[in-house]
Parts: C-alpha cells; sequence; structure tokens
C-alpha cells in the first residue's frame, strides 16, 4: 500500500496543512485538505473518503474538493463515517447555508456528487475492496479511528484521541498483518494539561499506548503535530524506547 500525505499537521501555518491521506490513490482519509494539495487528476481518481471526526481540521476541504470534481463524469464520492460526523457535515458544514449540499447536486453523470453512508463500528466492513474497521476512541466528540487492509497488509489510523483501549485491542489480534499505524501526537509532554483537556497524546501518552500492542511492534508514523511546538514534539518522541518513530512530511507518499 502507498499512502500519499496531503497533510499531516495538527494546525494550520503557512506550509503546514491539515490531515488528509490518500491510499493508493483512490482512499481518502479525512479531509482536512484536498482541494490545495492534490491535483485534479488525484481528486477525481477518489472513490471513498473515511471521516474520523467532525472537527474542521478533518472535514474542512470537503466543499471545495465537492466543487472540483462535480463537473466531472464519475460515480458519487461515498463518505463514510459515524452517525455523529455525517449529521454534522450534512447539518453544520454543507447543509445548503454555509455551503451547498452536495448529496443533492448531480455530476454530469447524473449522480449526486456525494453519497453518504453510516459506517458499523466494532465490525469489519468491505469499502472499495479495502477491509475497513472502525473503532471509537476517546477525542472530546465521537471519533473513531480505522483498521485498514488490503490482502495481508493492514494499517491503523488513530484519529484525534488520548490514551484509548479498544483500537490497540483491535490492532493486536492483526498480529504480524500490522505493518504501520499512523497516531496522532498533538501537544508535547510539557503541555500534557492541555492535552489531556482536549483529549489528545503527548510522546509520553504516545509511549504507554504503543505497549498496548506488544509483542506487535508496527512501522510507527506520527502525525498531527501542532506546528508551533513541531521541535518539542519530535525532541520528546526521541525519548521513546521503542522502533524508530517517523514523523510524517506534507506532499511525501510512504510505502507501507
Amino acid at each position: 500500500m502507498k499512502i500519499k500525505i496531503l497533510g499531516c499537521n495538527g494546525g494550520q501555518l503557512p506550509g503546514k496543512k491539515l490531515t488528509a491521506f490518500l491510499l493508493n490513490g483512490d482512499l481518502l482519509i479525512d479531509a482536512g485538505t484536498v482541494a490545495l494539495s492534490a491535483d485534479m487528476k488525484a481528486q477525481r481518481a477518489v472513490k471513498n473518503i473515511l471521516l474520523s471526526h467532525a472537527h474542521l481540521d478533518h472535514i474542512g476541504a470537503m466543499p471545495f474538493y465537492a466543487v472540483n470534481i462535480s463537473n466531472y463524469k464519475n460515480e458519487s464520492v461515498k463518505i463514510f463515517g459515524s452517525q455523529h460526523t455525517i449529521n454534522a457535515v450534512q447539518q453544520h458544514l454543507m447543509n445548503g447555508v454555509t455551503w451547498p449540499d452536495y448529496s443533492k447536486i448531480n455530476n454530469p453523470s447524473i449522480k449526486p456528487v456525494f453519497k453518504y453512508s453510516i459506517i458499523e463500528q466494532n465490525k469489519w466492513t468491505v469499502i472499495g475492496g479495502y477491509k475497513v474497521m472502525a473503532i471509537p476512541v476517546n477525542h472530546t466528540i465521537p471519533t473513531i479511528g480505522f483498521l485498514i487492509g488490503k490482502g495481508t497488509e493492514y494499517i491503523l489510523y488513530s484519529g484525534d484521541t488520548k490514551a484509548t483501549d479498544e483500537l490497540w485491542v483491535e490492532a493486536k489480534k492483526l498480529g504480524k498483518k500490522l505493518k504501520a499505524a499512523f497516531i496522532e501526537v498533538t501537544f508535547p509532554d510539557s503541555l500534557q494539561f492541555l492535552a489531556e483537556k482536549t483529549c489528545h497524546l503527548t510522546p509520553k501518552t504516545l509511549e504507554n499506548q504503543l505497549k498496548k500492542m506488544l509483542p506487535i511492534v508496527p512501522k510507527i508514523y506520527a502525525y498531527h503535530l501542532k506546528p508551533q511546538h513541531q521541535k518539542e514534539i519530535i525532541k520528546d518522541l526521541k525519548k521513546i524506547k521503542h522502533s524508530k518513530i517517523t514523523v510524517l512530511e506534507n506532499d511525501l507518499t510512504y510505502k507501507i
């Protein structure tokens, strides 16, 4: 599997882009950025989108992405998320007031640009040829992490979370099939109090989470770092007694 990092930052500044990962060119994981980070060919190739939760840094690019692909002959892009997330997108983001509702606007193929689906949690679901399990994690609003597999290779995407359990339990069941884990690390250890308040991880709490997967040790990729704290977070990550942790970079493609 190949993952193109359209955006991996926990805040927006020049050169820093919000979270969106493109898996194998056709599956988008969160949509904090896409309209500004992928060319038109890449945007048109997306068939399905997995949304972890409804915070703007994970859904905010959807309105502009919808405009970009609305004049293209294609099947509807299917949007998967929890009931809470789908409701939030329809009621507060693309509700016909703040932005047109692109589930009610057809493309030239006479198909709605977007088609929303509620993903069942804690159960394997086939989406576009991938096996996907959505698992609740511990954030300020209902949020899900994902296990995503194709063939014998699986990845973990944590979504936004502080210390949680169920995600790691399910990940551990995959054994050596779990090749990589993409885990948010938003604040440095010095801001642990703020991380707890906003339900995010620090390097210190990340280390405790990784222990829950032992003896499974997949490649670990850190994302969602706050730009203003990035240097300190990276310094703290180097203290973790674990296999090397890679901090994701925007616009790079990682082969799993």
